[in-house]
């Protein structure tokens, strides 16, 4: 039974909460929940990396307590037309040979089910490339068999996230070949393209990592399983001290995606609105500056936008190309620089400054160390003790 999360146009569109270092609470969910219908996406992803029972221990159930949350949580998306998938992330340490592993796994996939997810999730991202199990089969096939396996268990179609998910993660012993001819073509498939963090996703990108003609990419061949781009456009757990708000670009050709993003809700929601006003759009600035005012945020930040634009792609050679290094000196020197950091820190009232603000005083006090001009008592009181003496010496 194939997962219905399509909307109107066919698509599978919306949220995954993938992201390390933050957890939502059960009320953001929702909130975050209402806010993809009002967009009119149409599939949220539950597959948290800080819940112990997705990960690190994937065999533990969930207490009662966390089941039912999951239960209104489900029972509010399905009045939103909204899908819950259900994330499992077994890849650490789960034993191929061994049976009681896998009930283990089925019966965590029943659990999701019957709790209201309307799909599963197998993920076998961010482990350890070195295949030990002691079977006669390599790792991708290993992999896509599992998936294959639980899928006849539910009877229903998986989505699966493989290892090698983005084409600069190494393909160890033809992993990726391996995976995709064992992988039945009724399920689905995450994948991030050129990179972990992509400038652009191009289909072709799609199906260089899908393998899908022997390597040989045909424009006109279709991809054999449904891919849905894993986007890491707007995420920042890799970065903490950084924020990327700018506008959608470089996913033109994409329909399915999955956007991953900070885990701070307010912020989260913004991102949303941006990435669906900005895709397929002949004017994404103006775009998203029209998001940016229905989220109420002032026209102070538009003079520090360009410090939290876009992350530097693992896709794109040069860090920051001399066009941008131009901007920020620039805007390092306009006049009003300061005065729009102050109005933003101490002006702006609102659940999104509050998840900006340590931000934003980030970009103070780094500009300040920049220019040399950060009075040695703010050094003492706000930068490492390893610093300190580099700083101040």
């Amino acid at each position: 039974m194939p997962l219905s999360t399509t909307n109107q146009s066919g698509y599978i569109r919306g949220y995954i909460e993938g992201y390390y270092g933050k957890l939502l609470s059960w009320t953001e969910r929702t909130e975050l929940l209402r806010f993809l219908a009002s967009l009119q996406l149409n599939t949220y992803c539950y597959a948290p990396k800080e819940d112990p029972q997705h990960r690190f221990k994937w065999r533990e159930p969930h207490s009662p307590q966390w089941h039912e949350a999951f239960r209104k949580l489900s029972a509010t998306a399905d009045s939103s037309s909204v899908a819950v998938v259900a994330g499992i992330a077994p890849g650490l340490d789960f034993n191929f040979q061994s049976s009681a592993d896998f009930d283990h796994l089925l019966n965590k996939a029943q659990q999701y089910i019957s709790s209201g997810a309307t799909g599963i999730l197998l993920l076998w991202d961010d482990i350890d490339d070195e295949f030990t199990a002691d079977i006669s089969i390599s790792e991708g096939t290993a992999h896509a068999r599992t998936v294959n396996q639980l899928s006849d268990a539910l009877n229903q179609a998986i989505w699966t996230v493989p290892r090698v998910y983005a084409e600069e993660i190494e393909n160890k012993n033809s992993y990726l070949e391996d995976f995709f001819s064992e992988l039945h073509a009724q399920h689905t498939v995450l994948l991030c393209g050129n990179a972990i963090v992509s400038s652009k996703v191009k289909q072709s990108d799609l199906k260089r990592l899908s393998r899908t003609t022997n390597n040989t990419i045909e424009p006109s061949t279709a991809l054999k399983h449904r891919t849905i781009v894993w986007d890491n456009f707007y995420a920042n757990d890799y970065c903490p001290r950084r924020l990327f708000i700018g506008p959608w670009t470089g996913r033109e050709e994409v329909s399915d995606y999955l956007i991953n993003p900070t885990g701070m809700p307010w912020t989260d929601q913004l991102l949303l609105d941006i990435a669906t006003s900005t895709h397929n759009t002949n004017n994404s600035y103006n775009e998203w500056l029209g998001v940016l005012k229905r989220h109420g945020v002032p026209d102070a930040f538009l003079h520090i936008a360009a410090y939290f634009s876009n992350p530097c792609f693992g896709d794109i050679v040069s860090q920051l190309d001399s066009e941008q290094a131009d901007i920020a000196v620039s805007s390092a020197e306009a006049a009003g620089l300061d005065q729009a950091i102050e109005d933003c820190l101490w002006k702006w009232k609102s659940p999104l400054s509050r998840e900006w603000y340590p931000y934003i005083m980030s970009l103070k006090h780094d500009l300040a160390l920049m220019h040399r001009t950060l009075p040695t008592d703010r050094i003492l009181k706000t930068q490492p003790h390893h610093l300190i003496k580099r700083l101040i010496g």
